[in-house]
């Protein structure tokens, strides 16, 4: 699974990742599993009033395989456990594009009581994904922080999936087979 993230200012307003993610015209199908336009207004109202630079997380993922909305919905959780975000505080919209489906998960930076985590994200986000994707059977993608992610599920008692991940590094790089 392909995933990528980025930070909505406060200053831009949530006008346009709204329209984006909740009416993109490209799409031959838009899911909203949680959330709304509304959310993504009042989330950018809370950060204007913390004074926080970031109003909105925006993460777009497009899974190699089928995923059911169940399981993008666990997807989702794992990452907002991930960063320390709320998972009743999510927006969550599914695209259907191409014969394809990718997802929006859109969560406010301002948690009530601190901003969310923005520490080595595309690491953890694509730890997440591998960790998903073992868990469900797929195919892995190959990302660029693979190395790190399998010593970071090493370290964290997790040999197994470690040892796959890793096995993916070496293969995508070449030098095996």
């Amino acid at each position: 699974m392909i995933v990528k993230e980025s930070r909505i200012k406060t200053r831009s307003g949530h006008q346009a990742v709204s329209r984006h993610v909740l009416s993109g015209p490209k799409n031959e199908a838009i899911r909203i599993l949680s959330g709304s336009d509304y959310l993504l207004k009042d989330w950018m109202k809370e950060a204007r009033r913390e004074n926080i630079r970031y109003g909105l997380r925006h993460i777009a993922f497009n899974p190699s395989e089928h995923m059911s909305d169940g399981q993008l919905t666990h997807f989702a959780n794992q990452i907002c456990r991930e960063l320390g975000a709320d998972p009743e505080r999510l927006t969550l919209v599914i695209h259907q594009k191409d014969g394809g489906t990718h997802g929006h998960l859109l969560l406010p930076e301002w948690q009530e009581d601190h901003v969310l985590s923005s520490k080595f994200t595309l690491q953890r986000l694509e730890k997440i994904a591998r960790l998903e994707e073992l868990r469900l059977g797929h195919d892995f993608v190959s990302g660029r922080h693979d190395k790190a992610i399998a010593k970071a599920l090493r370290e964290a008692g997790n040999p197994e999936a470690a040892d796959r991940i890793a096995a993916l590094g070496v293969w995508s790089r070449g030098l095996m087979g």
